[in-house]
């Protein structure tokens, strides 16, 4: 017999929400997370446009800022035009920036402080603010919210600079002058300059000698002095003889090659003293003359000097000079501010002044110690290094250019950039070149095959461009 099956009692409907009830919520719930979902969009459009604005005007004022502090040389007129003139260039918010919105202020900074300190009779840092008062916002309207207003400020500073300057005053610094380079210069232009160095000398005469060369035939000294008149005439300098320039006209391959082979005269004798006695010690006036090309050099270190001064640049100098008696280089002056003193240095000073050799390195070294030991906290270090030939000293080319590069390094670890300049065909490029990338400097080539009027003016526009070419930063 089947059991009986159990039977299902219907469930209660009691509790459950009409369909259309349901529908309903959902809808207020959409309606509600839509005007908050809106809200959020709304802000994140407008907060964007927000920052963008405010990166815009940061980014003009920096502008303006650091093109301020780079014309302060020029006096803090053209400095405030400068500014307003680059804030202005940039958009923000897709519209100019008018003049009432931008305030600059020039004065001090104190880089140990981190302050700034309003005017000064020489200021070195501008203070740009910018305002960016009534900006529109978007979406954001629907809330009451119409516009914003923004500020944004920035402070740029010139660092002074201390700066040495390491010059070559091997004898191949007076090659120029020299007959040995009429194939490239011209036998007129070479023999112009001896005749105006002769003239710088004071023009001197001894026994019958004249200017122009003559033939003498004879190969007995004592007979060629007796026909000069220079047999009761003493020598001149302290180095040197009569004897030996006569010696000198007669084997010399560079005064063969210019036509003087037995000829004897003022002009093979004053090319005699700068091809064999161009030390101080030998031939102590020569500083005074036009010997080429280290007088072009001495011209662009003035007219550098004189750029220094005149924009009152806070810079300071000093000069370091290779090749020197003891085989290395020599501090002629630490960093100082009196560019005069600087500029006397340098003109008094004669190829070949202390030793014939180049020692690069040894020059850069010296430069480099007194850098690290005297530069002022916060200047900026530089070195400018000038060279018209090939290293040879410390013992040999291969040490010395090691050393100079080693040197580079030195430098480099010291946060020191080197400009480096190569003077003529005869320089060692290459190397130049490396000493610069090495500090992250920068190399300037002069190429030979010039006048010397040209090499000087190439010489005056590199030495302006490390002038002018003064380092900015934005501290604030």
């Amino acid at each position: 017999m089947r059991a009986p099956s159990a039977s299902r009692t219907p469930k209660s409907r009691e509790g459950r929400k009409p369909a259309s009830k349901r529908r309903g919520s959902v809808i207020t719930l959409i309606a509600v997370f839509s005007v908050a979902l809106l809200g959020m969009v709304a802000f994140a459009i407008d907060l964007g446009y927000v920052a963008t604005v405010d990166t815009e005007l940061q980014r003009a004022t920096d502008a303006g800022a650091l093109a301020g502090a780079g014309m302060l040389v020029n006096g803090t007129q053209e400095a405030e035009a400068v500014v307003r003139d680059y804030v202005k260039q940039n958009l923000v918010g897709a519209t100019t920036v008018t003049d009432n919105d931008i305030t600059v202020e020039f004065g001090q900074w104190d880089d140990t402080a981190k302050t700034f300190t309003l005017g000064g009779t020489l200021p070195s840092a501008v203070r740009v603010t910018v305002n960016r008062p009534d900006q529109p916002l978007f979406f954001a309207r629907i809330f009451g919210y119409d516009q914003f207003s923004l500020s944004t400020s920035a402070i740029a500073t010139y660092q002074p600079r201390d700066i040495m300057i390491v010059l070559d005053y091997s004898a191949s610094m007076n090659d120029d002058s020299e007959l040995r380079h009429i194939y490239s210069i011209g036998q007129a232009a070479v023999e112009a300059n001896l005749l105006e160095i002769w003239n710088e000398l004071g023009s001197p005469t001894f026994g019958n000698m004249q200017w122009q060369p003559v033939y003498i035939s004879s190969d007995d000294t004592s007979t060629i002095k007796s026909l000069l008149g220079l047999d009761n005439v003493p020598y001149p300098y302290p180095s040197g003889s009569w004897s030996d320039y006569i010696y000198y006209v007669r084997s010399d391959y560079y005064n063969y090659y210019a036509g003087y082979y037995k000829k004897y005269g003022l002009l093979n004798w004053v090319n005699y003293l700068l091809q064999r006695q161009p030390k101080a010690n030998q031939t102590p006036d020569l500083w005074m003359t036009s010997e080429q090309p280290i007088t072009a050099v001495k011209d662009a270190v003035s007219v550098f000097l004189a750029y220094l001064q005149e924009a009152e640049t806070d810079d300071r100098v000093g000069l370091s000079v290779y090749t020197h008696t003891s085989g290395g280089g020599y501090l002629e002056s630490g960093l100082t501010s009196d560019m005069q003193l600087i500029e006397t240095i340098s003109r008094q000073r004669q190829a070949g002044h202390y030793d014939y050799y180049t020692n690069i390195g040894g020059g850069m070294q010296v430069a480099r110690e007194e850098l690290e030991q005297n530069a002022r906290p916060g200047a900026f270090k530089l070195m400018v290094l000038m060279t018209d030939g090939i290293a040879n000293r410390p013992s040999n080319t291969s040490t010395a250019q090691q050393f100079a590069l080693d040197e580079a390094d030195l430098a480099a670890d010291a946060g020191i950039p080197i400009v480096t300049i190569s003077l003529g065909a005869s320089a060692d490029t290459a190397l130049m070149q490396e000493i610069a990338d090495r500090t992250g400097g920068v190399h300037f080539n002069i190429p030979g095959g010039q006048s010397v009027a040209e090499y000087e003016e190439d010489l005056k526009d590199v030495f302006r461009q490390v002038a002018d070419d003064r380092p900015l930063k934005l501290v604030q």
